[in-house]
């Protein structure tokens, strides 16, 4: 079962490579079209910042407990009494 904190570490870690895909510097030797395609993926790819909204926003328009995104448990700030 993959956890909301694993589905977004897979997000973001993608972003990444795809990132350093269209980097010269980063990944040298790639052909042209692969790098455009990964340009192309990236265009409407979610950001950090989108990330972070739809794993605090969750679900909670739908009465359904699934949280599709999310961040790890251990990561959260403690919320103060």
């Amino acid at each position: 079962m993959t956890l909301p904190y694993e589905r977004t570490n897979a997000v973001n870690a993608t972003r990444i490579f795809l990132m350093d895909l269209i980097n010269p510097k980063a990944t040298p030797r790639i052909p042209s079209a692969i790098r455009r395609h990964a340009l192309w993926c990236l265009r409407h790819y979610p950001t950090d910042f989108d990330m972070h909204v739809a794993s605090e926003k969750g679900d909670k328009d739908n009465d359904s407990d699934y949280q599709v995104f999310g961040i790890a448990p251990w990561s959260k700030p403690k919320k103060e009494k």
